[in-house]
C-alpha cells in the first residue's frame, strides 16, 4: 500500500522539513509509514530525516527497508553510507561508498566520499588513491583537489599540498573551502599574516557558507594568536563560534546522546549518591582490559598517547567509539545506570566482548603488543561504567589548568557532537568541563580506581621523569626510542586537532596561555576557579 500523494499530513511533512523542522516532521511522517510500512518514499524520506536529527539507528532501519525496494537509489544508498559512518560502522558505510562507485565508476562524489571515510580510519595511502582517481575522473574536480590538499597538509607535505590548494583557488576563486584551505597551509608554513589577510578579505568578498565563514573565522584567530594580537584573536574565535552554534543549535539540541549536559547531569546523580563498595566484582573474565588514557578535550591526551605509542610494548587506540555500543544500552536508557548494581559475571563479560568487538576493528597486531591504551577524553564522563566491566583497568587520568584547558577548547575547531557543541560558548564550555570533572573525581572518591594522574605541565617541563612514571605505573621500562617520539608522530595519521602541535618541538608557551585572555575568561573564572584550587595550579 502506498500513502497518497495528496496527503495534507504528508505536505505538512514536507513543509516541516524544508523548516528544518525535523523533530515535527517525523511526528507527520511515522503514523504515515505505520498505514503504509511498505512504501519506499516514506521509508526514504524518515530515513533521510532522522538521519539528520541524529537518530541513525531508526535512520538505517527505515533506508534499509527502502534498498530492498530500489537497491540501487544512489541517494538511498548515499544517505545509509552517512548514517552508518556516523554509527562509527564504518565497514558498511565503506560498501555503500563501493555500491555506489560500483553502480556508476566514474561517480566522482563517491570515490570523494569513500576517500573521506578511509581517511578518517587513517588509511591515507587508501584515502589517496580514492582522491586520486577522482581527480582523474574530472581533472577540475575541486573538491578533489582540496581534499588531496589537505591530506598533504596533515601529512607536513606543505609544498604539495600549497599546490593542490592553489590549483582549487584557481579553478574555483570564490569556492569557500579551497581559500580556507590555502590559508589553512600558509598558516602552517608560517605566513600568519599572509593567511589572516586571505581570510579577511574572504569573509568581505566571497558568497560563503556559515561553516565556510566560521573556518575563516577560526584562521584568523589562530593566525592573530600567533601575532600576539589577543585581543583580536578572541574575537575571530568568538565570530567563528557563533557562526556554528547558529548552525548546529536545533539539530544538536535534538540529538539523544549521553555527552549531553542533561545526561552528565544524571550520570553525576547517581555516582554521587550510589554505594559502590556493595557493588560484586566478576570473579571471572574472558577479554583482558585495555588501559584507559582520560582527561579533559586539551588536556594533553592526544600528546601522551603519541609518546607512549613510541613504546615497543604499546599500541593506542586514538579517540575511538569502543564503548559505543554499551553506553547505549547501560547509560543511555531511561534507568539504564541502576543495571550497574546487579550485573552478572556473564552480563559484565558480554559487555566487555562489545567492548573489544568495536575495538578490534581498528587495532591491528593486536598480540605484538602487552598493552592496549584506549585514548578517548571524554570517556571520563564514563569512569564509573569502565570500573564496573573492567574494574582491574589501569587508568592514566591527564590534567591541565582548567583556564588553559577551557580557553583552549574554546578556541580550537572540533566536529560538532553534543559535547564539542558546549565548546562553542565561553559559559557552557567551563559548566560542561565542571560537570565532566565532577563525575570523575565522585568516581575516583568512591571506586577503588588503579589510577595515574599525569599533568601536562609535567610533560613539558621533565618529559622522561614524567613519562618513566608512568610506564613504570604500566610495568614497563624506559626505551631510549621514545625521545623520538615526534619523528614517530610526523609519520602517523593522527586525527584529533592537536595534529599539529605533537610534532613540534616541547615548549611552555601553552602553559599559563590564560593569562593572555584573562580579561575575556573573566566571567567563567569563579565556575573554574575551585578546579584550579583543587588541582593546585596558581590561584594567582
Amino acid at each position: 500500500m502506498m500513502a497518497d500523494q495528496n496527503d495534507p499530513r504528508l505536505r505538512a511533512a514536507v513543509d516541516a522539513y524544508r523548516r528544518r523542522d525535523l523533530n515535527g516532521s517525523a511526528r507527520l511522517l511515522e503514523p504515515l509509514l505505520a498505514e503504509s510500512p511498505d512504501d519506499v518514499n516514506l521509508l526514504q524520506f524518515l530515513g533521510t530525516v532522522d538521519s539528520q536529527r541524529g537518530r541513525l539507528d531508526s535512520a538505517v532501519e527505515h533506508l534499509e527497508r527502502a534498498r530492498k525496494f530500489k537497491p540501487e537509489d544512489v541517494r538511498i544508498l548515499n544517505t545509509m553510507a552517512f548514517a552508518y559512518k556516523g554509527l562509527r560502522q564504518t565497514d558498511k558505510a565503506a560498501a555503500c561508498f563501493q555500491e555506489m562507485i560500483a553502480l556508476n565508476p566514474k561517480r566522482v562524489e563517491a570515490h570523494i566520499a569513500l576517500g573521506d571515510l578511509l581517511l578518517s580510519r587513517g588509511e591515507t595511502g587508501a584515502a589517496r588513491a580514492c582522491f586520486e582517481k577522482a581527480l582523474a575522473i574530472d581533472p577540475d574536480s575541486v573538491e578533489a583537489l582540496i581534499n588531496l590538499a589537505s591530506l598533504c597538509e596533515r601529512e607536513h607535505r606543505f609544498e604539495e599540498a600549497r599546490e593542490f590548494a592553489s590549483r582549487a583557488v584557481k579553478r574555483a576563486p570564490a569556492h569557500g573551502m579551497a581559500n580556507v584551505t590555502l590559508a589553512q597551509i600558509d598558516l602552517r608554513m608560517g605566513k600568519a599574516q599572509q593567511a589572516a589577510r586571505h581570510m579577511e578579505h574572504l569573509i568581505k568578498t566571497a558568497p560563503m557558507s556559515g561553516y565556510e565563514t566560521a573556518l575563516a573565522h577560526y584562521l584568523i584567530g589562530r593566525a592573530m594568536d600567533k601575532l600576539g594580537e589577543y585581543g583580536q584573536a578572541f574575537a575571530a574565535s568568538t565570530a567563528g563560534n557563533a557562526a556554528l552554534y547558529q548552525i548546529y543549535e536545533t539539530s544538536v539540541a535534538a540529538m539523544p546522546s549521553v555527552l549531553s549536559p542533561d545526561y552528565l547531569r544524571k550520570i553525576h546523580a547517581f555516582f554521587a549518591a550510589e554505594d559502590v563498595a556493595a557493588w560484586t566484582r566478576p570473579k571471572t573474565t574472558q577479554e583482558p582490559a585495555p588501559v584507559f588514557l582520560l582527561g579533559f578535550p586539551r588536556s594533553g591526551t592526544t600528546l601522551l598517547d603519541q609518546i607512549l605509542k613510541t613504546h615497543s610494548a604499546i599500541e593506542t587506540l586514538e579517540e575511538r567509539e569502543n564503548l559505543l555500543d554499551v553506553r547505549n544500552e547501560l547509560v543511555r536508557p531511561e534507568g539504564g545506570l541502576e543495571k550497574l548494581k546487579t550485573m552478572t559475571d556473564d552480563e559484565i563479560n558480554r559487555y566487555r566482548k562489545k567492548y573489544w568487538a568495536r575495538a578490534r576493528e581498528t587495532l591491528k597486531n593486536e598480540n605484538d603488543y602487552s598493552i592496549i591504551i584506549d585514548k578517548m577524553p571524554l570517556n571520563t564522563i564514563l569512569l564509573g561504567l569502565i570500573y564496573r566491566l573492567f574494574p582491574e583497568a589501569k587508568i592514566i587520568f591527564a590534567l591541565r589548568d582548567p583556564r588553559d584547558v577551557v580557553l583552549s577548547c574554546f578556541q580550537q575547531r572540533f566536529g560538532i557532537n553534543p559535547a564539542m557543541f558546549q565548546f562553542l560558548k565561553l559559559d557552557t564550555a567551563a559548566a560542561y568541563y565542571d560537570q565532566a570533572m565532577s563525575i570523575a573525581e565522585a568516581c575516583r572518591a568512591r571506586m577503588p580506581l588503579d589510577l595515574h594522574v599525569v599533568r601536562y605541565e609535567d610533560v613539558v617541563g621533565d618529559m622522561q621523569k614524567t613519562i618513566s612514571d608512568v610506564l613504570a605505573f604500566l610495568g614497563l621500562a624506559w626505551e631510549d626510542a621514545i625521545m623520538e617520539y615526534r619523528a614517530q608522530a610526523r609519520e602517523r595519521w593522527i586525527s584529533t586537532p592537536s595534529s599539529e602541535q605533537v610534532i613540534e618541538p616541547l615548549h611552555t608557551s601553552s602553559i599559563g596561555k590564560w593569562r593572555n585572555y584573562e580579561r575575556h575568561l573573566a566571567p567563567v573564572l569563579p565556575i573554574l576557579e575551585p578546579w584550579v584550587k583543587k588541582y593546585g595550579y596558581d590561584l594567582s
